[in-house]
């Protein structure tokens, strides 16, 4: 398959999962979010793991409450934009145009690593980071 191919494939990929996706969160939200057990690092460890306040603000987001996304998990906030810059830059591929919208250099990706681990260091030390709405 030719990186062209690939790049339209990407590109038509959120136009057909990004409405299922919003059903299937519609539904889960009003039938199966209760159900969800707590998260085993908070119960045991009283500590938040990268992903507590994931659900929270994957539900912010869909609703476009971004600042309370940010304050439920900004890891996860972060990862979202950064797929939406990796899509976009592959719908100009698959158009034919080079944009970079993403940096390629491993420098960028250490940092971004390094950051991201911070923050999850911090958010347990820091009050102020950590989850908003968490049933726990």
């Amino acid at each position: 398959m030719t990186k062209r191919k690939k790049s339209a494939i990407i590109a038509l990929l959120p136009a057909v999962l990004l409405p299922l996706g919003y059903l299937f969160l519609g539904f889960y939200r009003r039938n199966i979010s209760m159900r969800i057990p707590p998260c085993p690092a908070r119960v045991f460890l009283r500590l938040y793991c990268p992903g507590c306040g994931a659900t929270h603000c994957l539900y912010d987001l869909a609703d476009g409450q971004i600042l309370t996304a940010l304050r439920d998990n900004a890891l996860f906030v972060a990862l979202a934009v950064w797929a939406v810059l990796f899509w976009a830059q592959n719908v100009f591929a698959a158009f034919g145009k080079r944009v970079k919208l993403i940096p390629e250099s491993r420098r960028f990706y250490l940092a971004a690593s390094g950051i991201a681990a911070a923050y999850c260091v911090l958010r347990n030390l820091i009050p102020a980071l950590a989850p908003v709405s968490l049933w726990l």
